[in-house]
């Protein structure tokens, strides 16, 4: 995936921002930390969405930002795999709730593909079928 700077840009970047911390020791490490990981993911991905960790996003913003649809989001409340604020007309989902979900999400696909990887051995046909379930 190709980011929104380039690579050499990316590292400029850094590089400032490290003249700026031996510059400026006073400077929180955690700030200047946050955007070495913005620099990250701007070479990285496409697009960056930077939110407050308490600022909350209704279930249309939330299904944006996770890429599928309100229903599906709505879906994730009722099944306790997100939670929301609100009644049941009018819900919040804070961020951080989103960030744990995709991190949960990505974890659980990642255990998923290693097990397929481990039903697979070297002999078998290209044609067999795979037990998933």
């Amino acid at each position: 995936m190709s980011g929104v700077i380039a690579r050499d840009e990316a590292q400029h970047l850094r590089s400032a921002l490290s003249e700026v911390l031996r510059a400026s020791p006073e400077l929180p490490a955690v700030a200047l930390a946050a955007f070495g990981r913005l620099v990250d993911v701007l070479e990285s991905s496409a697009d960056a969405v930077v939110f407050p960790a308490d600022a909350t996003v209704s279930t249309q913003q939330a299904a944006a930002l996770l890429g599928v649809s309100r229903m599906t989001v709505v879906r994730l409340i009722d099944r306790g795999e997100l939670s929301a604020e609100g009644g049941a007309v009018h819900r919040r989902i804070f961020v951080s709730e989103l960030a744990r979900y995709q991190a949960e999400s990505s974890r659980r696909r990642r255990t998923a593909m290693v097990e397929l990887v481990d039903d697979i051995s070297e002999g078998m046909p290209p044609d067999q079928v795979i037990a998933t379930r």
